[in-house]
């Protein structure tokens, strides 16, 4: 027997070739399927468990008080951007209806929340129309009639969204959501 960590081919009691291949392979497996377990609870842990914790609690993204909250601020960003295009102010314009757009791009979670598709599907509407604008807006030299009549379109798809989901208090002049609208 030779010192070289292995034994001799001639040596009766080491293993043959194939009981150590077997062995091995033997160790080789198991320890595939231990990784393998490990993975998956380590998956199941991280997959599983955040959502688990999710489901338990839901939390409010995006309540009513959000939304009145979040409409009181696009109001503003709309009519100065139609203060700007009358005045042929379109870079200003544009920087108006770039946030009043951001601001009610975010209402869709509070209306797919209260499973209000018609409100989704005028949401989507105006988005669209204000992305028109936009574009208007950006050209090298702006239209300045088309932008007036791209901002009429805008205007007349949030108006068909407040006729249905909005009320003015007759003695405040405060704007809110309809009661039993949502």
């Amino acid at each position: 027997m030779t010192n070289s960590g292995t034994a001799h081919t001639s040596s009766t009691d080491s293993p043959t070739s194939e009981q150590w291949a077997r062995g091995k392979g033997c160790r080789l497996r198991c320890a595939a399927a231990i990784r393998r377990t490990a993975f998956a609870m380590f998956a199941l842990l991280l997959g599983v468990g955040p959502f688990q914790l999710i489901a338990q609690k839901r939390y409010p993204i995006f309540t009513e008080q959000d939304l009145v909250k979040t409409m009181k601020t696009v109001g503003p960003n709309v009519e100065r951007a139609n203060t700007s295009i009358a005045a042929g102010d379109f870079a200003t314009a544009k920087a108006q209806l770039t946030r009043a757009r951001e601001q009610l791009a975010m209402t869709a979670t509070f209306w797919r929340d209260h499973r209000k598709d018609d409100a989704v599907r005028m949401l989507r509407e105006t988005l669209s129309r204000m992305d028109e604008l936009d574009l208007a807006l950006s050209r090298e030299k702006v239209d300045a009639g088309r932008a007036r009549a791209l901002f009429g379109e805008v205007d007349a798809s949030c108006q068909g969204c407040h006729a249905v989901y909005r009320e003015q208090d007759s003695t405040t002049k405060i704007y809110r959501v309809k009661p039993g609208s949502v």
